[in-house]
């Protein structure tokens, strides 16, 4: 988790070519709420985790980290600017940071909330998609679903599906929309389905 905050992070500020930002251990604590003595080896193992992901590439500016990003993908690739190639992406609102929900949110809750990001209003997830689509199990989504429910920024409608074969002829389904402040703003590639070559990420 503190990984893909972190990650995030790097997104929000290495926005311009060569895609890199320099700053010390302890702004990027500080930015994932981490406080204590060891916050700044913790910073530390986290960019190592990245590399190891092929998410980014760290060396050294005298003391200080200098990271640079790659693609999302894990591929290995360069970074490109969003957009530029034309990819499908979707938009993560400043206010995940700004306005602390990343501190109230799990590892479940922000796969679902970047899921819901990628998705149209009025969207649903049956469990025989969630884990072909996205590799999260269905229990995991529910989870997330639950929780963005429990904070107000996503609510749910029930509707009624013919289902012939059940007992009672009918079955229910439940849609969900996204609440302020993570409203979509208009982004190409929004209403997609995130593939192996992914959905590019940008952080406004």
């Amino acid at each position: 988790m503190r990984g893909l905050d972190l990650y995030l992070l790097a997104l929000t500020l290495a926005t311009h070519e060569p895609f890199g930002v320099i700053l010390p251990a302890g702004v990027w604590a500080r930015g994932l709420g981490l406080r204590g003595t060891g916050r700044s080896a913790a910073v530390s193992r986290t960019w190592k985790r990245l590399v190891d992901l092929s998410l980014i590439t760290r060396s050294r500016r005298g003391r200080t980290a200098a990271i640079t990003l790659l693609r999302e993908d894990g591929s290995g690739e360069p970074y490109t600017q969003v957009g530029s190639r034309g990819d499908p992406y979707l938009q993560l609102p400043l206010a995940y940071f700004h306005d602390g929900w990343y501190k109230q949110m799990d590892l479940p809750t922000k796969a679902v909330l970047l899921i819901a990001l990628s998705l149209r209003d009025d969207f649903y997830l049956p469990a025989e998609w969630v884990h072909r689509w996205y590799g999260l199990s269905a229990d995991t989504t529910e989870r997330g679903l639950t929780k963005l429910r429990s904070l107000g920024l996503v609510e749910r409608e029930m509707h009624y599906k013919a289902a012939p074969l059940t007992d009672q002829g009918w079955t229910k389904e439940y849609t969900y929309s996204l609440r302020p402040p993570f409203v979509r703003r208009t982004a190409r590639g929004t209403g997609t389905v995130i593939d192996k070559k992914g959905v590019r990420l940008e952080v406004v």
